[in-house]
């Protein structure tokens, strides 16, 4: 449920988008040019910081490194490799990105029994460990419970602004205006389904085709109807390409971190989003056109939000906010950081 997931063939291609304006054809899609833009898709950013347990954490840097620091969520399914994608904006606007794999994924070691509030706590050292005085969270679709998690725990003195995008917010907002598959998949499908179906259900999706190459799974989802004109500018982009590189990275360890992690952010998240403390700044950027994580979890944010909060709803689909508005997220939290 990434921005960049590579559920298309399942979602755009089965369901699309409930304020469709009309089936685009994947022919057109495929005969374009090689995007103009192409993401960094190695390991060159990449590193391990070795917590005090013995336990790794992944992490990536993307942008300016000597820019404003942004401590990047990734979405659901993701890896720390998906911030590639902010890179070039991030040297523009002047930020930092330091993008985290959370336990079990790409570069981080399992953390069996964890809870949402724990991996606040890796992230600070991680910070630490950096030198970073300051810095901001951001997280996108899957990623937002963790951003709440961390704006719950970490320092005030440090943590000066917060930012979700077309994130979800707690269980009980529901899934009104969602798809089927995501009102399937959340709050209940991924917090009860057993292990075996999960596993079943990613290896269908072609981020989860390990037997094929990049290329092959490329292929796949390129294959995609897209039913929203919106979504064209993003399969047109580079991507789906950096998705299944960032999605595909998820499932290096096999598909247990993605397991825990789905129950985690189904699950009660142990803090309530009206305790978290008002000085902090919130930004929430939500689409109109979102069937994935609908509008309302924005809504509803910001409703038991206590302290200063900037809630935008733009004409936007779950992917195209991203493609679209990718410099204005980060300018905006840039200047508070």
């Amino acid at each position: 449920m990434s921005p960049t997931s590579t559920l298309w063939s399942r979602i755009l291609g089965a369901v699309g988008s409930s304020a469709a304006t009309g089936h685009i054809g994947t022919s057109a899609l495929r005969d374009e040019e090689a995007p103009a833009q192409r993401f960094r898709t190695d390991n060159d950013s990449s590193d391990t910081f070795t917590l005090p347990d013995g336990r790794k954490i992944g992490y990536a840097q993307y942008g300016s490194l000597t820019g404003r620091p942004i401590l990047y969520m990734h979405g659901f399914p993701g890896s720390r490799l998906e911030a590639a994608g902010f890179d070039r904006v991030g040297q523009e606007v002047g930020a930092r990105i330091i993008a985290v794999d959370r336990p079990g994924v790409g570069w981080s070691s399992p953390h069996a029994g964890r809870t949402l509030l724990d991996l606040p706590k890796d992230v600070e050292r991680l910070a630490r460990h950096l030198g970073l005085e300051s810095y901001s969270v951001l997280g996108i679709s899957g990623g937002g419970p963790y951003v709440l998690a961390c704006a719950a725990a970490l320092p005030r003195e440090k943590l000066k602004c917060a930012s979700i995008v077309v994130g979800l917010g707690p269980p009980d907002i529901g899934m009104s205006g969602a798809d089927w598959l995501h009102r399937l998949g959340f709050p209940h499908g991924l917090r009860y389904a057993p292990f075996s179906i999960v596993k079943r259900f990613w290896q269908s999706d072609p981020s989860g085709r390990l037997d094929l190459g990049e290329d092959e799974r490329l292929k796949l989802v390129l294959q995609s109807p897209v039913r929203h004109e919106k979504d064209a500018a993003f399969m047109k982009s580079d991507w789906p390409r950096l998705s299944l590189r960032a999605v595909g990275e998820c499932y290096t360890q096999g598909f247990d971190g993605i397991f825990q992690d789905g129950r985690l952010i189904c699950s009660d998240f142990g803090f309530q989003v009206e305790d978290i403390r008002s000085d902090l700044p919130l930004h929430l950027w939500y689409g109109k056109l979102d069937t994935f994580v609908p509008s309302n979890h924005g809504v509803q944010i910001a409703a038991r939000w206590r302290g200063k909060v900037q809630l935008k709803v733009e004409d936007e689909t779950h992917a195209s906010i991203v493609v679209n508005r990718s410099r204005e997220i980060l300018a905006a939290l840039t200047e508070q950081t």
